[in-house]
């Protein structure tokens, strides 16, 4: 049995300073974690063999943020902030802590709106979970995996092609992120694997992009989504991917249809892998996982 009490508390204040907005915050995280294990014979739980732990924890997590507007099509945007999640009962385990860096750009050209971003997380200690799913015995404690990079670039354009079309829309975006990741440690996991300085964290993809569509008339739309997802490694490791640490990339084509029946009812229906795409998303707990099949769902929304 598994418990925690926790306080949390923040402040932030936005400063603009002519063309600039700065916006630096503070937060507290006060934390309780508490287990008692009972053992697998007392199932009535006397507490003949029990077992307890505690893990008690106090983080400030600061940030801060900026934002610069060039002119109306063009603003530029940055921030440094403190990454934190908390640890299990047990108490040699840490928290996890990062140090998380963006710059970026938004702009407007030609009718397209684009934003460009690049970021680096540079982790003093992640934190792993022995979950079954994800090849560990399931006992769903958490564990130090030690220091790690998470760098990428994240990329997105967005135009409706019938922009000046009073009745019809039709907009595309198209969102593309890559990201590179590496231990910077070395240790054994039952996870992880046997990982070295520089090894790639697994099922990271480096390359994910989608594209989505839409057009609109009136009360109705109909949107597609495309999205792929580039190979991952199931195990740490750097260069060639071999076949059983390898999930390949796949690509599925997703579809929704909104109709709105008046301002109090509208109707939704959603596709999900349209063309019923195999696909394996996993190797763990035993063995390759598949991804969604087809499917289809519907319902409505009503607002009084």
């Amino acid at each position: 049995v598994s418990n925690a009490q926790a306080i949390a508390t923040h402040v932030l204040y936005k400063a603009q300073i002519g063309n600039w907005t700065v916006t630096p915050g503070l937060r507290n995280e006060t934390i309780k974690l508490t287990q008692d294990n009972y053992g697998s014979n007392d199932v009535n739980r006397t507490g003949a063999n029990l077992s307890s732990r505690e893990n008690d924890l106090s983080v400030w997590i600061p940030g801060i943020g900026a934002h610069y507007t060039s002119n109306q099509n063009l603003s530029f945007f940055g921030g440094i902030h403190k990454g934190f999640s908390p640890p299990g009962s047990s108490p040699d385990v840490d928290e996890e802590e990062s140090v998380n860096y963006e710059l970026g750009t938004r702009f407007v050209f030609k009718g397209i709106r684009g934003e460009v971003t690049g970021f680096f997380n540079n982790y003093s200690n992640l934190l792993g979970s022995d979950l079954a799913a994800s090849g560990g015995g399931g006992t769903t404690d958490m564990f130090n995996a030690g220091a790690a990079h998470v760098s990428g670039l994240e990329i997105s354009f967005t135009k409706d092609i019938l922009e000046n079309n009073a009745n019809w829309s039709f907009p595309i975006t198209v969102n593309y992120t890559l990201t590179n990741t590496s231990f910077q440690n070395e240790f054994d996991s039952d996870i992880y694997g046997d990982v070295s300085i520089g090894d790639e964290i697994p099922y990271i993809a480096k390359n994910q992009w989608n594209v989505l569509a839409g057009l609109g008339h009136g009360r109705w739309e109909f949107n597609t989504t495309a999205r792929y997802v580039g190979e991952m490694r199931t195990q740490a490791g750097n260069g060639f991917i071999p076949q059983n640490q390898r999930i390949d990339s796949n690509f599925v084509i997703d579809a929704s249809f909104r109709y709105n029946v008046n301002n109090y009812l509208t109707l939704t229906t959603n596709i999900i892998n349209l063309f019923d795409a195999e696909y394996a998303v996993s190797r763990q707990p035993a063995g390759l996982r598949p991804g969604h099949p087809f499917g289809i769902n519907a319902g409505f929304t009503v607002q009084l």
